[in-house]
């Protein structure tokens, strides 16, 4: 198992689009069965996209180590199970009323998505080891 992208998929990340970003992101959390985020000491960083509060999420390190830089200067990158993120932050986070952004670009925000929708995609991926994008 690799544990860092390939560098032609490091580099197209940050021109992809909303929907590659999505599909990029739940192909790679499930084969590494992580997730990151950012932390300030004991906080999971949040932040307004389109006035609405989100959490950033990437499927690898290498990905949050490079986002903490500017705003997030001083952040750290966190693992989180994809056991833990699918059954109790997307939880947490669709209770609070935040969006995950997914894969924040240095030049535009990451693919907004509900927790809820997140979260049957990924079920649905699991349980069938494929998924289809469309509701």
């Amino acid at each position: 198992m690799r544990y860092e992208p390939y560098e032609d998929e490091y580099i197209a990340a940050q021109t992809m689009t909303d929907e590659e970003l999505l599909e990029y992101f739940m192909y790679r959390i499930v084969e590494m069965d992580e997730v990151w985020g950012l932390k300030d000491g004991s906080q999971w960083i949040t932040r307004q996209v389109e006035g609405r509060e989100t959490q950033p999420f990437w499927p690898y390190k290498r990905y949050a180590d490079d986002a903490a830089a500017g705003e997030w200067q001083g952040f750290k990158a966190v693992p989180e199970s994809l056991e833990c993120f699918i059954y109790q932050t997307l939880n947490k986070l669709a209770k609070q009323g935040v969006l995950v952004e997914i894969m924040p670009r240095k030049s535009a925000a990451g693919c907004l998505i509900s927790p809820q929708r997140l979260f049957n995609f990924l079920e649905s991926m699991k349980e069938s080891r494929d998924f289809v994008l469309d509701d």
